[in-house]
């Protein structure tokens, strides 16, 4: 399941690369609402993980960046903010700061998925 990175890091990296990439590519390319819909993959997809979390009772002892932003409160605030600006970027500033909004989402995966492959091992 996507929604459940720390058991499926590898496919979650995967479908992220593949958003993050359609996102930035298509919106150069085609139209600027590749980027868009991107963003608001990131946000649908960060408000179901933090809701599966605060389901589960899922608590992480902070130690690191990275624990700290595995708490659901942390995480959607953070990651919401930044898809936020991401989003009111493409209409009133510029596309570019949507772009790096994606490429930030997508090194906050690869750093999760690291730490999942870690914590797996």
């Amino acid at each position: 399941m996507i929604y459940s990175p720390s058991k499926n890091p590898k496919e979650a990296f995967i479908l992220i690369s593949a958003v993050v990439f359609a996102g930035i590519a298509g919106s150069i390319l085609l139209s600027v609402y590749f980027a868009v819909i991107a963003l608001l993959f990131w946000i649908q997809y960060t408000a179901v993980l933090s809701y599966l979390q605060f389901r589960r009772k899922h608590k992480h002892k902070i130690k690191n960046i990275t624990t700290f932003l595995l708490n659901p409160q942390v995480r959607f605030f953070v990651f919401l903010f930044i898809a936020v600006i991401g989003l009111l970027s493409m209409f009133l500033i510029t596309p570019v700061i949507a772009y790096v909004s994606l490429f930030a989402w997508w090194l906050f995966s690869l750093n999760f998925y690291r730490y999942y492959r870690q914590f797996k091992e």
